[in-house]
């Protein structure tokens, strides 16, 4: 199976032997001219050579691909040098407690060497370490530090564009319209998202208590700025301690990677929480249906070439590089999911429903990408896209995928019969479209190999069972065409048959292929060129993967079969 596309922060790449571990995020780094471009600077260990540094990191990356004190290399996670003193454990909090009454900076509870030790026992970042804000919970005879960072993490920096609407305040953009029944609610979203996105997003939107907290996010930001200013604290203007509350105000359970601190001039000991990995709290509903809105395209397919366009450009490749610097506005951007083992526990036996639904658009305010491939190969960054953007920068956009007890099988892979279903679907609402006819799923034949009839041709096999495939046909104009979507592993290149002929296509014109494919063992690219010319014509139409296709790209790629003919 082809590897995917990783996202590796430049020093591991530069050393790709070597063991790191991203240990404790100090202060937040504000982008002056875009508060969603902001950083954490996180001290960062080299386990291998014990080098100490700090490194901007983008708040998410925390959540989805680098949790604290777990060891990484060269992207990849690993079990050696794991931190044995961080141990799995769960805690009943009230949150109705947690407020400015035990707000602590941390150096209010432990000295400077059990600080130090979180530092990976180094006392480089002490100074800086010791001032970061911290709730300080005392129950059932122990005591909990919950830095805010943790926090943070967890609710506030899920997913690329939820750290982006934090820092600006800008919720709004995420969703259409919310309906806050308890019984039933419902979010239409202007794109796909997960059923943890969606619910996070409608809980921001509608619940009382976590609206408050999500702009007192971006209201902390700006007053502090304003007094930094107003007093002539000039000095690092931009950096800044962040604070964070629970969304809800409740009883439940967070499950914790935590290690037992001691301060060694009080000899008390604490819970430090390094990392909360899943939570209980009250989502706010017992049924959510998150509802795509898609734009229905009432145009002439040829009107496509005649709307204004938004010059893109495609990178011809992608590395794995994560940089920090500003991406270019001119390239495409791309998408990363980060699978992750286990759901949300707050969205435990709550059902969560997918509909879509459709809206006419104006034709003058449509814009298409006129998408130009390029030679270059870009790294990628998690900023904004600007003007002022490095052309070999590509911005990326990450989330997570939560993988539900229940599924069979990764959501990453997406089966070609789903996409090709969303063209079959287009096809038939098309007007121009004739005789329309969509066949259910055959079994391709099981042809020997010719040089051993012993073998099944492995074309003819998929996951150790016969391959199947699916056929439709319908007349355009004076032509009666033919498609023929043959199943794919998740990881190949999707491309449909497509037959051309002036006369009805039969059943035995689709087999008259199927066997020069499989008996005759003859490559696709071979097929096109023998047949390109003839009545009937074999062509092939590449099209995407992607299970969730807007209409514009849906109308694009029936455009282009048009072409064909």
């Amino acid at each position: 199976m082809a590897k995917k596309k990783s996202i590796i922060p430049e020093f591991m790449v530069n050393n790709p032997e070597d063991t790191f571990q991203f240990l404790f995020p100090l202060k937040i780094i504000l982008d002056e001219d875009k508060f969603s471009n902001s950083h954490y600077e996180v001290v960062v260990k080299n386990i291998d050579t014990k080098e100490v540094f700090t490194y901007k990191v983008s708040p998410e990356l925390l959540f989805t691909h680098y949790p604290l004190c777990k060891s990484f290399k060269h992207g990849e996670k690993i079990e050696k040098n794991s931190n044995k003193d961080i141990i799995d454990k769960s805690f009943i909090i009230n949150t109705k407690l947690v407020n400015e009454h035990n707000l602590k900076k941390l150096t209010d509870i432990l000295d400077k060497n059990s600080i130090g030790a979180l530092l990976g026992w180094n006392f480089k970042y002490v100074n800086k370490a010791k001032y970061i804000n911290c709730y300080l919970i005392e129950q059932d005879n122990i005591k909990i530090i919950i830095p805010h960072f943790a926090i943070g993490i967890y609710y506030y920096f899920r997913f690329s564009q939820l750290r982006e609407a934090v820092f600006d305040s800008t919720l709004n953009e995420l969703y259409i319209i919310c309906e806050d029944d308890r019984a039933n609610a419902k979010i239409v979203l202007p794109t796909y998202r997960t059923d943890e996105d969606a619910a996070f997003i409608h809980r921001y939107a509608c619940q009382k208590d976590a609206i408050k907290e999500f702009e007192n996010v971006s209201s902390y930001i700006h007053n502090y700025l304003k007094y930094m200013q107003e007093n002539n604290y000039d000095n690092d203007l931009y950096k800044m301690h962040l604070k964070f509350n629970f969304p809800t105000k409740d009883e439940f359970q967070i499950d914790t990677r935590t290690s037992l601190i001691t301060n060694k001039e009080t000899n008390e000991q604490y819970y430090f929480i390094h990392e909360i990995t899943n939570d209980y709290s009250d989502i706010g509903f017992e049924k959510l249906t998150k509802i795509i809105e898609k734009n229905k395209v009432i145009l002439n397919l040829g009107d496509l070439e005649n709307l204004p366009k938004l010059e893109k450009e495609i990178p011809n490749g992608t590395s794995d590089v994560l940089k920090i610097t500003h991406a270019s506005k001119k390239n495409t951007q791309t998408y990363h999911q980060k699978d992750r083992k286990k759901s949300c526990g707050s969205l435990k036996n709550i059902p969560v429903d997918e509909e879509s639904s459709t809206r006419d658009i104006i034709e003058d305010l449509l814009k298409i990408y006129k998408e130009q491939q390029t030679e270059d190969i870009t790294d990628q960054s998690l900023t904004e896209s600007s003007s002022k953007g490095n052309k070999t920068i590509r911005k990326v956009v990450i989330s997570s995928e939560f993988v539900k007890e229940s599924e069979t099988k990764p959501l990453t892979e997406i089966d070609n019969f789903v996409v090709f279903n969303q063209y079959i679907n287009f096809l038939q609402q098309r007007t121009d479209i004739k005789d329309f006819h969509l066949n259910g799923k055959k079994d391709l034949p099981q042809y020997t190999l010719k040089d051993d009839e012993t073998k099944i041709n492995p074309k003819c096999k998929i996951k150790k069972r016969p391959r199947q495939y699916l056929t439709a046909t319908f007349k355009y104009e004076n032509s009666y065409v033919g498609l023929l979507e043959l199943e794919n592993n998740t990881y190949s290149a999707c491309s449909t048959w497509v037959i051309i002929s002036n006369s009805q296509i039969q059943n035995c014109n689709f087999d008259f292929f199927i066997n020069l494919y499989c008996k005759e063992d003859m490559g696709t690219p071979n097929m096109v060129k023998k047949h390109a010319e003839n009545n009937p014509k074999f062509i092939t139409k590449n099209h995407e993967r992607n299970e969730n296709l807007n209409e514009i790209q849906l109308a694009k790629w029936y455009k282009g079969l048009l072409s064909k003919f």
